[in-house]
């Protein structure tokens, strides 16, 4: 899905600034969407200049002033028709198997230490996914539950495979 689709989605929930999506985004969708952060503000601007969004200026004493953006009709009409286009398959992309076709090139023991710090972020991540369970099952809908259980499902996979990946790094001999 792209960042316009993911906006789009965010903002027929409600009008948001720019700091709140990002953070909204960051809490939803950064672990599997692929986007980054730098591809909100230029993807906003230019569904304003398609007429998808509205922006207007929240003057604020004390703190500068907050663009708030809101969905219009016709981006209420866009987001349905991209979320109902046809998904297509999935490419996986890993810098873990791509360092891991070519570890034959550095030794044993600098192999062992990647791919088991490796392993401890996956876990990290996976326990900040667990820890945020209860708080985004308090205002998740369930579909957006079911894609938090497919993240904690996807990690836990992750972490037994990397683990039996480490288990066969170890036992190789050069």
């Amino acid at each position: 899905m792209n960042i316009k689709t993911i906006l789009l989605g965010l903002l027929t929930q409600k009008s948001m600034s720019g700091y709140e999506l990002k953070k909204l985004f960051s809490i939803s969708f950064s672990y599997f969407s692929g986007l980054s952060f730098g591809s909100i503000y230029p993807a906003l601007k230019k569904m304003e200049q398609q007429g998808l969004i509205n922006m207007r200026l929240e003057i604020q004493e004390n703190a500068p002033n907050k663009k708030v953006y809101s969905i219009t009709e016709q981006g209420k009409d866009e987001f349905q028709d991209l979320l109902k286009q046809p998904m297509q398959s999935e490419r996986y992309r890993s810098e873990f198997l791509s360092r891991l076709f070519f570890f034959s090139h550095i030794e044993k023991e600098e192999r062992v230490w990647l791919v088991d710090a490796y392993l401890k972020s996956i876990k990290d991540e996976k326990h900040q996914l667990d820890d945020a369970r209860p708080q985004i099952n308090k205002i998740a809908d369930p579909f957006q539950r079911e894609c938090l259980l497919f993240g904690l499902r996807m990690k836990a996979d992750m972490v037994k495979n990397v683990e039996k990946t480490l288990k066969a790094i170890r036992k190789i001999k050069k």
